[in-house]
């Protein structure tokens, strides 16, 4: 047995013909908000220029496409698959792994070469005080 819906309290407060609020309803209204706002960003101008205007002149439009070529980086990088190292059978036995070998070193600086004169005149400053 049902009862009558006029015999029922309504929850909350809404108006009789709505007893609830739509969610699709509000989405569109967001939406609509949204894109209203993107529009008067790029084509309403204030103070004689629109705000894209000023962005591109302090180049936000340029750190923003940067941002998202290093966030597309970052997740690339994240994406790829590594391969496991063949450092196993030395971790099964209880060894500590060998060092790294000198193809891994980084090569320092070249050397600077001296004249005879410059060479020279350094070995008698080292000299003088050294004395």
């Amino acid at each position: 047995m049902r009862a009558d819906p006029r015999c029922v309290k309504q929850s909350g407060n809404w108006l009789p013909g709505l007893l609830h609020g739509s969610v699709r309803r509000m989405r569109k209204a967001l939406l609509l908000l949204v894109a209203a706002a993107a529009v008067a960003v790029c084509l309403v101008p204030f103070r004689g220029r629109t705000l894209w205007e000023r962005a591109q002149r302090h180049g936000l439009p340029a750190a923003a496409s940067e941002a998202m070529r290093g966030a597309r980086g970052w997740f690339d990088a994240g994406s790829r698959k590594r391969s496991p190292t063949p450092a196993a059978p030395a971790a099964a036995a209880g060894r500590r792994a060998p060092e790294a070998g000198a193809d891994r070193i980084l090569k320092g600086p070249p050397k600077e070469r001296l004249s005879p004169d410059d060479r020279a005149s350094l070995d008698r400053l080292v000299d003088a005080r050294s004395r």
